[in-house]
């Protein structure tokens, strides 16, 4: 094969890969559980309305600090469903699971603290 052929053949091959189209990122965020008990931490892909089937379920102990992440979907986001001993925190309202669930942007952390017996959730973007 001259050259000139192999030359040719190698662009086409490099404009091919070129043209594919790049997989969508995996969005990440972090959770800090301040708390004296574990958190489930239920995941949702980014683009799941209803949310009635985790991507997976991940267990954050107490006073530890882990990261996780989820199939974006376009979305950038993560939908995740924290609970602790059975009760919800960081729900929102608007549109995200029949109000269970909150929406992670991309490099977003989740800290949950602790008064009493009660839990608290704030999200750092």
């Amino acid at each position: 094969m001259s050259f000139h052929k192999l030359y040719l053949a190698g662009a086409l091959m490099a404009a091919a890969l070129v043209s594919v189209p790049q997989a969508d990122a995996s969005p990440r965020f972090t959770v800090k559980n301040k708390t004296d008990t574990k958190i489930n931490v239920y995941i949702f892909k980014g683009d799941d309305s209803f949310c009635s089937l985790e991507e997976k379920m991940k267990t954050a102990s107490a006073g530890e600090t882990d990261t996780y992440g989820c199939s974006g979907a376009g979305k950038g986001q993560c939908k995740v469903l924290l609970k602790v001993n059975g009760y919800e925190l960081c729900k929102d309202s608007r549109n995200t699971c029949s109000k269970n669930a909150i929406k992670v942007p991309d490099g977003a952390t989740l800290k949950i603290s602790q008064e009493d017996d009660k839990a608290y959730c704030d999200v750092i973007e």
